[in-house]
């Protein structure tokens, strides 16, 4: 007479090791994803909490937040102007993508426009870097030099 607990306790035990080897694929998958989706870049400096997210990176006292937040404003300005002139671009030539059926001089002249806007973007950014690397101190300006190094290296 062969006794049938043995067995149930062998599915079990092979059952509660499957349930146990899958839990731990999904948490290596999970932490694995967020180590490889997570950004330090200098673009993020430009989303809408990108300030905040830039003086945390930093870990900045409140005598450099201060001297940042001096001439943060006019950036931010300066920023939304031409951000709004480009998506002015955006929908001309959108506007012409619909209206013509063939690359015409007009579309040239609205994408040359975009490329002026999108280099003026480029270089107020880089402006307001070198201006955030006055007030910094070394290992400060070092850790932002590798923040905005990487968010070159990587097309927007």
């Amino acid at each position: 007479m062969s006794c049938d607990c043995n067995k149930k306790n062998k599915i079990r035990t092979l059952v509660g090791l499957v349930a146990g080897l899958i839990l731990v694929c999904v948490l290596v998958s999970a932490v694995t994803s967020n180590l490889l989706t997570r950004k330090v870049d200098w673009s993020k400096h430009d989303e809408d909490d990108g300030h905040q997210w830039l003086h945390h990176e930093l870990n900045l006292t409140p005598e450099e937040t201060a001297a940042i937040n001096a001439f943060e404003p006019e950036y931010r300005q300066n920023r939304a102007a031409l951000q709004k002139q480009f998506q002015s671009k955006i929908e001309e030539l959108r506007q012409e993508i619909v209206s013509s059926d063939e690359f015409s001089g007009e579309a040239e002249v609205i994408i040359h426009g975009l490329h002026i806007i999108h280099g003026q973007l480029q270089e107020l950014s880089i402006r307001h870097y070198y201006q955030m690397m006055q007030v910094l101190p070394p290992e400060k300006q070092e850790r932002l030099r590798n923040i905005a190094a990487k968010a070159l290296s990587v097309p927007q």
